[in-house]
């Protein structure tokens, strides 16, 4: 029997091992460049367009979460509930960064569901989602109130992702040194 004979079983085995490795990650903990690291600077358009623009300083003074969702996206349908209970529960400032949609559709979207934001950005062309490094919706980051990234969350934000994760990062935070 020829080497040639075994290849298939060879690339079954291969291809076993690739998805079980694949299987024990956790895409919610996708690495960032960005932790630890400022928001990169930008200005966008404000959802509503009688409002100012929103900018990175926007996300300064307190601690922030900006949440990538948009109309069109099924998990950000199931996500939603959560945040307006969770910024009628804790008050917590949330930005709203609206990636890839169309201002009737995001709309109509947040008139029917309810609007958590505080903010929301208008991000039709993926200008500030790639700054930041999106690779989906939902995602949602903690921003300290120097405005530096302290956490990306990929998918939906949840009570377990919220009390287990971003409660002890905001209540274990230490201001740098001359901070105000």
């Amino acid at each position: 029997m020829s080497w040639k004979s075994y290849l298939p079983f060879a690339l079954f085995v291969g291809l076993i091992a690739v998805f079980g490795i694949g299987l024990t990650l956790k895409p919610q903990e996708l690495p960032s460049e960005f932790i630890n690291e400022p928001v990169p600077q930008f200005e966008i358009a404000n959802l509503f367009e009688d409002e100012p623009n929103v900018t990175s300083e926007t996300l300064t003074g307190e601690f922030t979460l900006l949440n990538v969702f948009g109309s069109w996206c099924r998990t950000c349908i199931i996500e939603h509930p959560y945040l307006v209970q969770l910024k009628e529960e804790t008050g917590i400032r949330i930005i709203g960064l609206d990636w890839r949609d169309t201002r009737p559709a995001a709309l109509e979207w947040l008139d029917r569901l309810g609007n958590p934001y505080d903010i929301i950005g208008f991000d039709e062309h993926s200008e500030v989602a790639i700054g930041l490094g999106v690779t989906g919706a939902p995602e949602t980051f903690l921003i300290d109130p120097e405005g530096i990234i302290r956490y990306k969350h990929v998918g939906e934000m949840n009570p377990e992702i919220w009390n287990e994760v971003f409660v002890p990062l905001i209540e274990n935070y230490t201001p740098p040194a001359g901070a105000a």
